[in-house]
């Protein structure tokens, strides 16, 4: 009885010895690559601070009115430029698509729907 008293108070301690050991190293893995994923957050956040930098730079409203007066050639609206759609004439081309689609409705369609008869009218 004695025997296998002292293997279970001898093995028992080496064991959890073990697993400590084990636990650790993981535990030390683990922080590294903690300090590891800390230093690229830092690094991307000192790369976002320098791309904010250069966009406030490069989009100040007098560089970018020297560079459209330079490449666009814009000029003011003129009033004859504003038309609304309810104002647009229909083309005949507009109008013969028109006639061509109603066509196309009412021959396909008259026989077999009601809908049609509000178009021959």
């Amino acid at each position: 009885m004695n025997r296998p008293a002292l293997i279970l108070w001898i093995g028992l301690p080496a064991i959890v010895t073990i697993a400590l050991l084990l636990v650790s190293y993981q535990v030390k893995g683990l922080e590294s690559e903690l300090a590891e994923l800390e230093r690229a957050a830092l690094t991307q956040q000192e790369k976002i601070h320098v791309l904010n930098a250069e966009w406030s730079f490069l989009n100040r409203p007098e560089r970018l009115a020297r560079l459209a007066k330079r490449y666009l050639n814009l000029a003011p609206v003129a009033p004859k430029q504003l038309i609304t759609f309810s104002y647009e004439p229909l083309t005949k081309d507009l109008v013969a698509q028109g006639f061509a689609v109603q066509n196309i409705v009412m021959q396909y369609l008259a026989p077999h729907s009601l809908i049609t008869d509000g178009l021959k009218q």
